[in-house]
């Protein structure tokens, strides 16, 4: 009787551990963001998240769970206030949760410390381009000469074309993960 007793016992504690473990499976799964299917950051359970809904809000907060098609976050905002004392300080506002589909995620963040230049994101260029079109109209004004003469054309042209070049830049190099052809966001 007595071997019968742990026998039933031991079956039992394997039928529980194991079921434990099939939850525990579940509640651990992951959120991928990959960038051309390498992946650049994971987010599990508990992790701070950043991103941009598809009404085009960032929202920020702590994952509270990730299913295969969704994740809920407790949502949270950092505002800037003024003291009683006439100092500037942070004030967190609690939102609550909010369950997000993750087809309705369209970008993420860019880590801090990361490098974004006025040569790289293209500010450099339109700066330059608007720039260099108003001394050539400025300068054609006081001299009397026809601001479309066929010797300035040329000179017009380049001013435009560098700022259309610095705009094409600005377009393609965002400070932000846009997610779709290059970004994609999964779970695992």
């Amino acid at each position: 009787m007595n071997k019968k007793l742990r026998f039933t016992f031991l079956l039992l504690i394997c039928f529980a551990s194991s079921s434990f473990a099939q939850v525990d499976a579940k509640a651990g799964q992951l959120l991928l963001l990959k960038d051309k299917g390498v992946v650049v950051y994971s987010y599990t359970a508990g992790n701070y998240i950043n991103f941009q809904f598809s009404n085009q809000q960032w929202l920020t907060g702590y994952i509270d769970w990730i299913r295969n098609d969704s994740i809920q976050i407790d949502q949270f905002a950092l505002q800037s206030i003024v003291s009683v004392y006439g100092t500037y300080g942070q004030d967190t506002l609690k939102l609550g949760k909010l369950a997000v589909q993750i087809k309705e995620i369209i970008a993420f963040p860019i880590e801090r410390g990361h490098y974004n230049s006025v040569f790289t994101n293209g500010a450099f260029l339109m700066a330059g381009g608007i720039g260099y079109l108003g001394l050539n109209t400025i300068n054609s004004l006081t001299n009397k000469d026809p601001l479309f003469a066929g010797n300035n054309i040329p000179k017009l042209v380049g001013g435009t074309l560098a700022w259309a070049s610095g705009v094409l830049l600005h377009r393609t190099h965002p400070n932000y993960r846009p997610i779709g052809k290059r970004f994609t966001v999964e779970t695992l």
